[in-house]
């Protein structure tokens, strides 16, 4: 298990990498290299959306509907990356690495959300210093691939990704002299969709020096984040103060598919065919609340996270005629599909009269796949080096984290409060299947 979650790890790792690499070169649609006939493709589609709230209120008086802080935040993608590749050469004799075909393709969306507010009041607080953050991403894009003869040093390589990252960051304090009421509360939305594949064809890629054969890396991969602090401190009675919500919601469709064919290097140590797949999910939440009352409180200090992943997607890999004569060769495939979910919860509540629903942690995590990893190798040969053969490595993983601490101090009676709810369910019926001959 341990292995699979750090193919995971590693495979979102370059999945975030690869889609940087694009974005940054994203303004260059195509490029060619004038010494040599290789063809270079580097295509991006990004979007990114950034907020910065802060919001603070010091009152003689009361506060009424101050000092909240309303983010929304939407992405939606439908156009593709599409690429085709023909008959890339590198004719010198320089026994460099260039000729063949590269492409480097990613779909990218990012946001970021951070909001603070802060009321000090003499008096009373009414429905102020909330925070609220709603962000929803889809994608529906493609990164589409076709590559064709690719020869010299190089080959065919294929670098694709498509990327959905979101991060929401919510503080909150208020300090009054009399109650509060819908108060100090953080809640937070987050939604990603993705449909988009990532396909790539490759057809007698190879190479004489110490590249050659097919190369393809792909990545799909989804990043929710949330940090919520509160904290109350009222004089008099907490009603409906100092919670935090958190919701985050994970779908995807989309898939790695590759087909190579006839991936070969010369005398060097590369060649072969080579897949590198991977789809993952993580989210992440942290909550703390903290709420010190001189009154009763109700329906205060309450934390509830509700995270669900559910993933479709499939690695797919075809495979013929992998060989080098080097110290490479032959066909390889690691995929892997990886669901991560973590959430920490910490609250603490003080009261001098009674608590009622107060100081309650809830978490409710779901996992769903029904991916699948399967490749097909046919003839894959190495030459008289180490290396050679067919080779398949396969991992599916599914990890849920949770930690909730309560603390309840009351002058009075207790009900219904500094209860833990934790439910966790993974469900997965995608397989892992493998053909070689």
């Amino acid at each position: 298990m341990n292995s699979i979650i750090n193919v995971n790890k590693a495979i979102i790792t370059s999945t975030v990498l690869a889609i940087s690499f694009v974005l940054l070169l994203g303004p260059i649609a195509m490029t060619m290299n004038t010494f040599a006939t290789t063809n270079t493709a580097n295509q991006g589609i990004g979007q990114s959306q950034s907020s910065t709230q802060l919001g603070v209120c010091v009152s003689g008086d009361g506060t009424l509907f101050s000092c909240n802080n309303l983010n929304a935040q939407n992405q939606a993608n439908s156009g593709n990356n599409a690429a085709a590749q023909s008959g890339g050469n590198d004719d010198d004799d320089d026994d460099d690495d260039n000729g063949g075909n590269t492409a480097n393709q990613g779909i990218g969306q990012s946001q970021s959300s951070n909001q603070n507010a802060l009321c000090v009041s003499g008096a009373g607080t009414f429905v102020s210093c909330n925070n609220l953050n709603a962000q929803n991403q889809a994608n529906s894009g493609s990164n589409a691939l076709a590559q064709q003869g690719g020869q010299g040093s190089g080959g065919n390589i294929a670098n694709q990704a498509i990327g959905q990252a979101q991060s929401s960051n919510q503080n909150s304090g208020v300090t009054s002299g009399g109650n509060t009421a819908g108060s100090g509360n953080n809640q937070n939305t987050q939604s990603q969709t993705n449909t988009g594949n990532n396909a790539a064809a490759q057809s007698g890629g190879s190479g004489s020096g110490s590249g050659g054969g097919n190369s393809a890396n792909q990545g799909i991969g989804q990043s929710q984040s949330s940090t919520q602090n509160s904290g109350v401190v009222s004089g008099g009675n907490t009603a409906g103060s100092g919670n935090n919500q958190n919701t985050q919601t994970q779908n995807n469709t989309g898939s790695n598919a590759v087909g190579q064919q006839g991936g070969s290097g010369g005398s060097g140590s590369g060649g072969g065919n080579s897949a590198n797949q991977g789809i993952g999910q993580s989210q992440s939440s942290n909550q703390n609340s903290g709420v010190v009352s001189g009154g009763n409180t109700s329906g205060s200090g309450n934390n509830q996270n509700t995270q669900s992943q559910t993933n479709t997607g499939n690695n797919a890999a075809a495979q013929s005629g992998g060989g080098g004569s080097g110290s490479g060769g032959g066909n390889s495939a690691n995929q892997g599909i990886g669901q991560s979910q973590s959430s920490n919860q910490n609250s603490g509540v003080v009261s001098g009269g009674n608590t009622n629903d107060s100081g309650n942690n809830q978490n409710t995590q779901s996992q769903t796949n029904t991916g699948s990893n399967a490749v097909g190798q046919q003839g894959g040969s190495g030459g008289s080096g180490s290396g050679g053969g067919n080779s398949a490595n396969q991992g599916i993983g599914q990890s849920q984290s949770s930690n909730q601490n309560s603390g309840v101090v009351s002058g009075g009676n207790t009900a219904g409060s500094g209860n833990n709810q934790n439910t966790q369910s993974q469900n997965n019926t995608g397989n892992n299947a493998a053909a070689q001959q």
